[in-house]
């Protein structure tokens, strides 16, 4: 099921802000090493989903690229 536009971009803000809280947990000098650990594997996951989303812009814009130029 293709997702909105206006719930693509909220699920790419909100698990940016996610990702921007993991970050500042992982600074705080307070988080333990097994915390750290923790919050690492989430952040990486983070990334990679936010990258997903990323690639799926990017593949949705070149499509309807395409079909632009090819209705010219």
């Amino acid at each position: 099921m293709a997702k909105s536009n206006a719930s693509f971009q909220i699920d790419y803000q909100e698990l940016s802000l996610k990702l921007e809280s993991v970050i500042a947990k992982l600074q705080d000098e307070q988080t333990s090493i097994d915390e750290s650990l923790k919050l690492y594997e989430q952040a990486t996951n983070m990334v990679k989903e936010l990258s997903d989303y990323l690639k799926t812009a990017e593949n949705r814009l070149t499509s309807l690229s395409e079909k632009v130029i090819e209705g010219r």
